[in-house]
């Protein structure tokens, strides 16, 4: 499997990993995903980023919606906790993000 790609789909699941990635090694975050998303866009246009963004908020819902079943809550509590928590943070880097509230 391609694990870069110039297609949303794959671009936001490649962003993913990176992300992933950075927080396993303790790496400076988003200075991979930076470098990432201005390749997208220099090689696509400024407009792959939007698209991009649209398929994360839909995988990022999928597996809220995952979560959902998994746990017996309802998707719509689990986005209100990631919500919160967002609005809570005033990490000038955004902070590191734990699981949302109540789920171990």
């Amino acid at each position: 499997m391609e694990l870069f790609s110039d297609k949303p789909a794959r671009a936001a699941a490649a962003l993913t990993r990176l992300a992933a990635e950075d927080l396993e090694t303790g790496g400076r975050p988003g200075e991979r995903l930076h470098v990432f998303l201005e390749g997208l866009a220099r090689r696509n246009g400024e407009g792959i980023v939007e698209q991009v963004a649209i398929e994360l908020a839909r995988q990022h819902l999928a597996s809220l919606e995952e979560l959902a079943f998994l746990t017996g809550r309802p998707a719509a509590r689990c986005l209100d906790d990631i919500e919160l928590a967002a609005a809570l943070d005033d990490a000038p880097d955004g902070g590191t993000p734990g699981p949302p509230p109540g789920v171990r």
